[in-house]
C-alpha cells in the first residue's frame, strides 16, 4: 500500500488548483493539466471518442436512445398469471404442484433468514 502523503503541505489558497489537478474540477491551466496527466497516466480508459461527444454533453444536447429491457420471459409471465389465479381462488382447489411450490419457497425463505 502506498505511503500516505502529507496533506498539510497543501495550502488552502491552492485547494482549487489541487482539485483541478486531481479531476474533481476541470483543469484550468497547464500546471493542473500536467498534474492530472501525470496522476492518471496509467489509467485504462475503456471508452473511445466515438462513444462520447463532449460538446453535446456541455451544450446539453446529448441524448441516448432508450433501451427496452424485458423483465420477464414469457414462461415466467404465464407462471405469475397462474399464481395470481390461485391467490384469487383462495384455498379452494389448489393444484398440488402449486402447493408444493409454495411450501418449497416458504422453506427456502425460512432457512435463509436463520
Amino acid at each position: 500500500m502506498a505511503k500516505p502523503k502529507k496533506i498539510e503541505l497543501i495550502e488552502t489558497a491552492q485547494l482549487d488548483s489541487w482539485l483541478g489537478s486531481t479531476g474533481f474540477l476541470f483543469p484550468s491551466n497547464e500546471l493542473e493539466l500536467d498534474r492530472f496527466n501525470k496522476l492518471y497516466e496509467d489509467y485504462d480508459y475503456k471508452l473511445d471518442d466515438k462513444s462520447i461527444n463532449p460538446i453535446a454533453v456541455i451544450n446539453n444536447t446529448f441524448h441516448r436512445e432508450p433501451k427496452v429491457i424485458t423483465m420477464f420471459e414469457e414462461d415466467v409471465v404465464e407462471e405469475i398469471e397462474s399464481l395470481r389465479m390461485v391467490a384469487r381462488k383462495g384455498k379452494k382447489e389448489l393444484p398440488q404442484h402449486i402447493i408444493d411450490k409454495m411450501r418449497k419457497k416458504h422453506n427456502q425463505d425460512s432457512s435463509d433468514s436463520e
